[in-house]
This record gives C-alpha cells, sequence and structure tokens, in this order.
C-alpha cells in the first residue's frame, strides 16, 4: 500500500515499531531475468546539450524501385519510377517480374528513358506492379564524368523528460526506533525504486509529446516501442514455429554496420510460456531410466538469420497485456541521453532549511533515449497460445 504526503509516525507499517513483533520487511516483486534497469544499466549513454537529441540514419540503398506509371502503352521506353534519385545514365536495371534488362539513358526526375530488350533479352509489357533492380553501371570508353550519387542521412529527434520523485518523513517518525530499521532510509529507498520504475517505464512505453504545465514547458519523450515503426506484428490466435521464423526473419533483413547481427528480447511468462510449448511441440523429449528432470527451457532463439536471447522483464510480468508481447531490440542500437544524471537534493536533513518539522527530499533525472536503427527493431504482441498437437 503506498501513502502520500509526508509520511507520519502513525503511517508506517503496523507492527514494526520497536516494541512490537516484528523482524523485517519482506517486499514481494515481480519475477524476471532482466534486471529492472537492463536498458539504463546494460545499453550505450551518452550526454545531452539541450532539451532536444537528435541524430542521423541512413539506410542502405538496394537500388530497387517500384514502377509508378508507364508513358504510352506497356512497351513503352519512357517509364516513371517511385524514386530515380539514385538512377544515373548507364545504369543497368533488371525487371524482376520478366527478367528483361534494360538501360537508363536519361533521368528526369523520377522518369527514365531507357533502352529496351537489352543484352539479348525479350521486351515485355511493364505495368506498375513490376520492380526494377539495379545491378550495375556500364560506361562507354571515352565517357563524360557521370553524375554524382551521395547517400544523405535523415534527422531523427526526441526530447528529454524530466523524472523527478520525492521522499519525506516527519520528525516524529523518524525519531521513533523501527524494529526494521531507519524509516528514513526506508522511504529514500521506496522512493529511489520508484523513480527506477518510472524511468524504466518510460524508456520501453514512452510517448513523444511537448506542451505547457501551468505555465511552464513540459515534455515527454518517445520510448523504444514508439520509435520502432517498420517491424510491427501480430501473432496468429495460436502461434507455431514457422510463423515465429517469419517474424525473426524479417527481424535480421536488416542490421546495423559493423555490429553483430544478434538480438535481445523482452517479454513476459506468457510468451516465454508459448514459445517454450512451442519447443515442446515441435521436438522430442526422450526419458531415460533414473531422469529426475522433464522439458525444455528455452531462453535463446536460434534461427537460420540471426539468434535471440529471450529476457522475461519484471515490468511484462505482471501486466496482463505486456506478458503476451515479445520486443525484439538490437542492443548496438539503444543509447541513452542524459541531460542531467540521476542526483538527490536533500532538501532537509534536521528542519533548519525549510523550517519543517520533516526529512524530505528529491530524486531527479532528465533524459532521453534513441534506437537509431528502428528497421532493426521488432514489436510481436498477441502470443496466446501455441498450435496444438494434431
Amino acid at each position: 500500500m503506498a501513502v502520500a504526503g509526508v509520511f507520519a509516525s502513525d503511517a508506517n507499517i503496523p507492527g514494526s515499531r520497536r516494541g512490537d513483533f516484528a523482524a523485517g520487511i519482506l517486499q514481494t516483486m515481480p519475477t524476471g531475468s532482466a534486471p529492472l534497469l537492463a536498458l539504463t544499466s546494460g545499453m550505450a549513454t551518452a550526454d545531452a546539450r539541450d532539451t532536444v537529441v537528435t541524430w542521423f540514419e541512413e539506410n542502405h540503398i538496394g537500388g530497387r524501385e517500384g514502377v509508378s506509371s508507364v508513358n504510352g502503352d506497356g512497351d513503352a521506353a519512357v517509364i516513371d519510377v517511385v524514386d530515380a534519385s539514385h538512377f544515373i545514365i548507364g545504369t543497368i536495371l533488371i525487371n524482376q517480374n520478366t527478367g528483361e534488362y534494360l538501360l537508363v539513358n536519361t533521368v528526369t526526375g523520377n522518369q527514365l528513358n531507357l533502352t529496351r530488350a537489352f543484352a539479348g533479352t525479350t521486351a515485355v509489357t511493364i505495368t506498375t506492379s513490376h520492380f526494377l533492380q539495379r545491378i550495375g553501371t556500364a560506361h562507354r570508353e571515352a565517357s563524360a564524368r557521370p553524375v554524382a550519387i551521395a547517400n544523405l542521412g535523415f534527422p531523427r529527434f526526441n526530447y528529454v523528460q524530466i523524472f523527478r520523485n520525492a521522499w519525506d518523513v516527519s520528525g516524529t517518525a523518524a525519531a521513533i526506533e523501527f524494529h526494521t530499521g531507519s524509516i528514513v532510509a526506508k522511504n529514500q529507498a521506496d522512493a529511489a525504486g520508484f523513480h527506477a520504475e518510472d524511468i524504466e517505464r518510460s524508456l520501453i512505453f514512452g510517448k513523444k509529446h511537448i506542451g505547457v504545465a501551468n505555465n511552464q514547458p513540459f515534455r515527454m519523450m518517445d520510448g523504444i516501442n514508439s520509435q520502432i515503426a517498420t517491424n510491427v506484428s501480430a501473432a496468429g490466435a495460436t502461434t507455431d514455429w514457422a510463423e515465429l521464423q517469419t517474424f525473426f526473419q524479417t527481424t535480421f533483413e536488416k542490421n546495423i554496420k559493423g555490429k553483430p547481427n544478434e538480438r535481445i528480447a523482452f517479454c513476459g511468462n506468457n510468451t516465454l510460456a508459448v514459445i517454450n510449448e512451442i519447443g515442446i511441440r515441435t521436438s522430442q523429449l526422450n526419458i531415460e531410466v533414473g531422469q529426475t528432470d522433464f522439458g525444455l527451457n528455452i531462453h535463446k532463439l536460434v534461427t537460420p538469420f540471426g539468434n535471440i536471447t529471450l529476457m522475461t522483464h519484471p515490468l511484462m510480468v505482471e501486466n496482463a497485456v505486456w506478458t503476451k508481447e515479445l520486443y525484439v531490440y538490437h542492443p548496438g542500437a539503444i543509447r541513452t541521453r542524459w541531460l542531467r544524471r540521476t542526483h538527490l537534493d536533500n532538501y532537509d536533513k534536521d528542519g533548519s532549511r525549510a523550517g519543517v518539522d520533516a526529512d524530505f527530499g528529491v530524486f531527479t533525472s532528465e533524459l532521453s533515449c534513441e534506437y537509431r536503427a528502428e528497421l532493426t527493431g521488432h514489436i510481436i504482441t498477441g502470443f496466446t497460445a501455441a498450435v496444438a498437437l494434431t
């Protein structure tokens, strides 16, 4: 039970005064293999210099573009593509739908003038459902310098968020001898715990917002999940290994240059149970004479595309919705940005500073977070049950 306001002498745990029967405090916590502050303790950190943090990203240009329109009949040599910014004169294309090779003669905006049926291939009608794949360039002898192409990054940003959690104890409560130890230390520890949980929840589930509250600036940051926009999937009513493989194939399609292509996944007990049930139902368990252990303990998924380490997170264990979800992160993509590191301001130690018959203080942190390559993350929701055996 939480008690708001100044911790008074009669607001303590019943039976914890020195003269009563109490041997200590037993605090129950949700289980989980991940530490509560897994994100801030295990990920990269950097200082911030402003209330807005900005970073730049570049996506690899694969050279695959869809046809947006065909000028003239289906065999026309002039077509429009979605984005022609990375095509130059002399680019060789292949129509992935028909196998026809094409040579780019000129580029005007997103419009390409092409030589059809190039390199001995056959011209086949091009439609707006087709995709053209760049496979290289070819230039004649003594040709002019081609147009230079640069891959320009795009900016992303997030706001820093202020976290504050206070503790306070009345002078009378501080003077009473409690069997469980210093009530001041207990209240400080509780405030620090609430502070840590607030930061962790916002790092995962925060939503970006800026405004004014009581005539003062007010900011909220985007958590990691809000920054993952591309790979968001929902599991079926029942889940099997083939469905998981499809999810993970998408997860590992992109990697951060220079980083191992591995992932860490936070989940709740329900998701972990479903994944282990899939393992039981798609494998064979052999029992030998005298064996006393039975079952599987799967916390790492090995796939042809990459490996995923599963960690149950305390916040997802105790929530009925989050326990059915799987948040797959690239460890090299996450970075926390600190404008002000966590610090404790003891407003009053002896009652003289504030003129109040109480000890109190506040924990303050101001930070933001970056998921710097959102294509490497994946959110999968709705793990309810594994496919039954037939």
